[in-house]
């Protein structure tokens, strides 16, 4: 979880899964529990501390709650809160760019004659 080789994170995270996750759906970590696996009888050994393994699966329970209530946060930005500030440059700005285009000259049809 937190490093290359294994941790107390990882084994923290891999107790607390259940059972080994489908190797067809999620690969990766299957291959991440079977590999932790391997190191049953080192589990206590292993450096580190489980704090981001607590963490990781502390922040999975805390994203479940706040699923609930996500009206907080506009990650688009919303047609609600438009500036008439905002809408008045746009408009200024649009008919300046429809002037500059109105001012050019047109494009006369081009013929490429090529005599072989």
């Amino acid at each position: 979880m937190a490093r290359y080789g294994p941790s107390q994170a990882d084994v923290h995270v891999y107790k607390a899964i259940s059972s080994p996750p489908d190797a067809n759906s999620a690969p990766h970590a299957d291959r991440w529990y079977r590999h932790i696996g391997s190191y049953a009888s080192e589990h206590a050994s292993l450096p580190g501390s489980s704090s981001a393994g607590e963490a990781f699966l502390g922040s999975a329970e805390v994203s479940a709650v706040k699923t609930e209530d996500d009206d907080d946060i506009d990650l688009f930005g919303s047609d609600e809160d438009e500036d008439e500030e905002a809408e008045r440059v746009k408009a200024q700005r649009v008919a300046e760019y429809n002037q500059r285009k109105a001012n050019k000259p047109k494009t006369i049809a081009k013929v490429c004659a090529i005599n072989l």
